[in-house]
């Protein structure tokens, strides 16, 4: 196996861990966007979220350690998306280079 062939191919199994890393923490964090409602001058946050075609408002509260902590998580979300999308096109990529 040539150098490069080597170097790709350890390229492509370092990012299909990656992928998998992300996924997995992907599946623990909560999907959808913090929503906040203000109803006779009170705040209620809600976390917002699709299921089929429906739009589901699940209640969080007000206290401001637990909004904070899912706003920190649907960040967090937002981010690893993107990290997987950059890393499916590098995946393809380095798949590409190994078949030419």
């Amino acid at each position: 196996m040539s150098l490069i062939a080597q170097i790709v191919s350890e390229e492509k199994s370092r990012i299909e861990k990656m992928i998998s890393d992300y996924e997995r923490e992907l599946a623990a964090l909560p999907k959808g966007t913090l929503v906040c409602k203000t109803v006779k001058n009170k705040q209620y946050y809600y976390l917002q979220f699709r299921e089929g075609k429906k739009t589901v408002s699940s209640y969080i509260g007000g206290d401001a350690d637990t909004v904070e902590e899912i706003r920190e998580q649907v960040n967090r979300r937002r981010h690893i998306e993107a990290m997987l999308k950059n890393l499916r096109g590098e995946y393809a990529q380095a798949n590409k280079i190994a078949g030419a």
